[in-house]
């Protein structure tokens, strides 16, 4: 591990994916954080994936999307340091009341569109829920910029539709 990771103690682990994984750690007595690394020696399109996240989500900074607070990219890893948000995913803690959840998530969405970023997977394990019960978009791993937002229009319909059913 870099010596600029090393510094982080991992607490959980949280999901890995193709050439990334994702960790809760913490430095010294900070608050928890989200770690999400490449492997030790990745390859250098999947450390530039990471890179690509990053600036899309500098991009798209404010309420309602996950907070980039560091970036890390030495001795052959690239890592992003990001905000925890301490509650549950829709997938796995239902909105309290679905309304005010849908009408958040539509102005973050129609936020990152006017910035001309499409996130690419609006779906429960991607909608963090606050302390306060407001929707944080996190998994920015397939966004991108482009003008065509109907991926995340379809989503979008999809993910509120379950959220008003209770599915």
């Amino acid at each position: 591990m870099s010596e600029a990771l090393a510094a982080w103690a991992v607490e959980a682990t949280l999901a890995t994916g193709p050439g990334r994984i994702v960790l809760r750690a913490r430095r010294g007595n900070g608050g928890p954080v989200v770690l999400k690394a490449t492997p030790p020696g990745a390859a250098w399109a999947v450390r530039a994936d990471l890179r690509r996240e990053a600036r899309l989500l500098e991009r798209c900074r404010g309420d309602g999307v996950v907070d980039l607070l560091e970036v890390i990219d030495q001795r052959g890893r690239t890592a992003l340091v990001l905000g925890f948000v301490p509650a549950g995913t829709l997938a796995t803690r239902p909105a309290p009341d679905p309304d005010p959840a849908t009408r958040c998530l539509e102005v973050i969405v129609d936020r990152l569109h006017r910035s001309g970023v499409v996130h690419g997977a609006i779906r429960p394990e991607h909608v963090v829920l606050d302390a306060d019960g407001l929707p944080v978009l996190v998994g920015f791993g397939t966004a991108r910029r482009s003008p065509d937002t109907s991926p995340d229009a379809v989503a979008l319909t999809t993910l509120e539709q379950t959220l008003r059913s209770g599915a």
